[in-house]
């Protein structure tokens, strides 16, 4: 799990995971803007129309989030992604989610991370209940 956790924020591209490097997200390129100008709105658009796939932890109680530890180890996060193919290397199912109904799904003490062959984003908490009131 430790080794899961510390591949999901690693910022350097995954050598030999055979999934080439997404220029096109439309996330990616909003965190991007939203770094350039030091304003993490210019995510919020983006995040709330994308189609994301989520991982999701199935038992026979039904479908539950599947969390891991957040890049603040004393909190937790959801997984996500734009394409499917690039969670193929974790070992859980996914459901497809919206990312307004994600954000306003998620219980207020849980994080997002995005996944990208090369890295990925984080979303806070605090920028969660933000988006909350965005709307």
């Amino acid at each position: 799990m430790r080794k899961l956790v510390a591949s999901l924020f690693s910022k350097e591209p995954s050598a030999g995971n055979g999934v080439a490097a997404d220029p096109q997200s439309g996330l990616k390129e909003a965190f991007q803007r939203s770094r350039e100008g030091s304003n993490i709105d210019l995510v919020w658009p983006t995040l709330k129309a994308a189609t994301l796939y989520l991982v999701v932890a199935e038992d026979q109680g039904g479908e539950h989030w599947f969390l891991t530890k957040s890049p603040d180890p004393e909190r937790f996060c959801v997984t996500v992604a734009e394409q499917p193919e690039h969670l193929s290397t974790i070992p859980w199912p996914t459901k497809q989610i919206l990312g307004r109904d994600l954000v306003f799904a998620l219980p207020p003490v849980h994080e997002i991370v995005v996944i990208y062959p090369d890295g990925g984003d984080y979303v806070t908490r605090e920028q969660l209940a933000w988006y909350r009131q965005l709307g």
